[in-house]
């Protein structure tokens, strides 16, 4: 709308070009430049949001910020030509003020990048947040809070963690009926594939369009999470779904992913989406169509701008395939069918546009998700497509004169040095493909990689890792980010990692570094732990230890036994071959001609064991949480 508004006006850009320099920042790209502003942002104004609107010295120091402004005052907002006229005025007239203003503001704000430190009591933390979302649950459509309502899908996998650790079956059911509500909601796209970015009303009805890939990654994951927990074949189904719209539509030839899916075309938002009942029954027939509009709520009212989002909220489909004579199975097939049919034609439809940015971050993400869904489903396809994603990060992302990752592929150039956040995810995605394939190779990478990260990215003096590196460009903040929104954190996906690569290879620098992490934010774990959930999960699985299953069986033999283990729900759990941590001779390969399997918890060996069965028995016990 500004763009619209403001910056394709004559008169606004008349005033730009005389008393300005303009910078349009693509946050997706440069998110360390929208880090930092929009701080600044917040501290100013109390609010944040995009577009995001900064007046800033030539040397970079902001003094003025705000999101929309509209070209003239409007809405009680002040306009945008009064702002830039006035704000030039002041810039000839008190130009030191306005300097010495933004100094002063900008040595203010350095404590807002920089974590809390404090002691980091994972169990305390964990079950102050559980509290939270307890009180803020939606307990008749799922989620948490008023609209709009976004997935945050790593407040479910905390609270899948959370049941089987402490043990607490509300949190699990909070976690899977939120899974649930999600899936039959319009969020997801129910004829193509996909889920949106968030819904704008409390029922997961009606979604902001704009498909992100990081949603859609993360997507994966939590319902992988939510299959193993309940093997509800409702999750299977959304997951195949998810992977094949991504494959078909979003996957670049260099066998990366696209970034997003825009909201609007034809000129208007959704629009591609849209059905009436008329439409479904000339796709359909009379007969399928009517079928169809009674199931996912396809009415000559609407649901959304006088047209239907398809959702089926409050759909009992054992209930509905009953009434119509047909079994539940029979009816998904059904529905199956008649979707590929409406994809088909809505194919014909004007297409919202495709950012078709390849970024590592989210392509990380994707492979992680991919693989963990491959292994927790028991479909190895999905884990072939991670390993090819990674591979491709590898070939495409990495400069071969130094080996420096690089966050953005567009067009054929790839560029832009890496953040902590690229790292950390990419890390994240070959340790579950370790996990899923038991390929040693994966493990290197994972190490390889989280070497990279120290050392570009750890603060020596304060502990935890900074937003972007050594050797990129200086900004006038150096923020260390612990706050988990629509994606991870980077130290908190990197307290997983670690706690991961010290359980895989009990190399104690890894567990040195995650305490030192854990204490640079040991005071926001403490003061907020809502705020950077997916950190408290990770203090919470330290506190509890790892489970190590070590499989001295022949490379077939071990990779079955994972990917069992991988359908189970451990989470405490880590798995590897008897090589993995470069002495096989501790884990002896046979005993009388039979596989051996040591379980072990916080590296203290039970006696080792030929019995499968037996394995598999003792693991379904949650580990004591002293």
């Amino acid at each position: 709308m500004m763009a619209h508004e403001s910056f394709d006006d004559e008169t606004v850009a008349a005033i730009l070009n005389e008393h300005y320099v303009t910078v349009k920042v693509d946050r997706e790209e440069r998110p360390d430049i929208d880090h930092i502003y929009m701080t600044y942002c917040q501290a100013l104004q109390g609010e944040g949001g995009w577009p995001l609107t900064i007046i800033m010295t030539p040397d970079g120091h902001p003094f003025f910020a705000g999101t929309y402004f509209p070209k003239t005052p409007r809405y009680g907002r002040p306009g945008l030509i009064q702002i830039l006229q006035e704000i030039a005025r002041l810039w000839q007239t008190d130009r030191a003020r306005l300097e010495r203003a933004s100094r002063s503001m900008a040595e203010r704000m350095q404590p807002l990048f920089e974590g809390q430190a404090g002691e980091a009591r994972g169990r305390d933390a964990a079950d102050r947040a559980y509290q939270a979302l307890e009180a803020a649950f939606d307990q008749e459509y799922g989620g948490f809070g008023p609209a709009p309502k976004f997935p945050t899908f790593h407040r479910v996998q905390f609270l899948l963690r959370y049941a089987r650790l402490r043990p607490n079956e509300r949190a699990a059911a909070m976690a899977l009926s939120t899974l649930r509500a999600i899936q039959r909601g319009g969020i997801v796209d129910h004829v193509g594939g996909g889920m949106a970015r968030y819904s704008t009303d409390p029922f997961w009805r009606v979604p902001h369009f704009e498909k992100m890939l990081y949603d859609n990654a993360l997507a994966l994951a939590a319902y992988a999470d939510g299959y193993v927990h309940a093997k509800d074949p409702a999750f299977l189904r959304i997951l195949r779904q998810t992977v094949a719209f991504f494959d078909r539509e979003m996957r670049s030839p260099e066998g990366l992913y696209y970034s997003a899916v825009d909201a609007d075309s034809a000129g208007g938002e959704g629009r591609f989406y849209l059905w009436r009942p008329e439409d479904v029954i000339a796709a359909l027939g009379p007969e399928d169509g009517e079928l169809y509009n009674a199931f996912y709520d396809i009415t000559e009212a609407g649901n959304f701008e006088g047209a239907n989002v398809p959702n089926y909220i409050g759909q009992d489909p054992a209930a509905f395939a009953a009434s119509r004579g047909m079994t539940e199975e029979s009816l998904w097939q059904k529905l199956d069918d008649l979707n590929e049919k409406l994809r088909s034609v809505r194919d014909g439809r004007e297409r919202p546009a495709i950012d078709d940015k390849c970024l590592t971050a989210w392509n990380a993400l994707m492979a992680y998700g991919l693989a963990r869904a491959g292994l927790a489903c028991g479909e190895t396809a999905w884990v072939d497509r991670a390993r090819e994603v990674v591979a491709a990060i590898e070939r495409i992302l990495v400069r071969p004169d130094d080996g420096r990752l690089l966050a953005r592929y567009r067009d054929g150039e790839p560029g832009i040095f890496a953040y902590a956040d690229d790292h950390a995810y990419l890390v994240a995605a070959y340790l579950e493909l370790y996990r899923a394939t038991l390929d040693r190779a994966y493990l290197h990478r994972a190490r390889h990689w989280q070497a990279v990260q120290d050392a570009l990215f750890w603060d020596k003096a304060q502990g935890g890792y900074t937003f972007y590196g050594r050797d990129a460009e200086s900004l006038i903040a150096v923020p260390k980010p612990v706050y988990d929104g629509a994606m991870p954190s980077a130290n908190s996906q990197s307290a997983h990692n670690l706690w991961m690569l010290h359980a895989l290879t009990g190399d104690a620098e890894y567990a040195d570094r995650m305490d030192g992490l854990l204490r640079a934010f040991g005071g926001d774990i403490a003061s907020a732990p809502m705020d950077c959930l997916w950190l408290v999960t990770a203090a919470m699985m330290s506190e509890v230890g790892s489970t190590e299953i070590v499989i001295a069986a022949p490379q077939e033999e071990a990779a079955r036994r994972a990917r069992e283990l991988g359908a189970m729900d451990l989470p405490e759990a880590v798995w590897l071959t008897s090589d993995a941590r470069g002495d096989a001779s501790m884990y002896p390969m046979e005993k009388h001609g039979a596989p051996q399997y040591f379980v072990c918890r916080g590296f203290r060996c039970d006696r080792p064991e030929t019995d499968w069965k037996v394995v598999v028995e003792g693991l379904r016990q949650p580990p004591a949480w002293n």
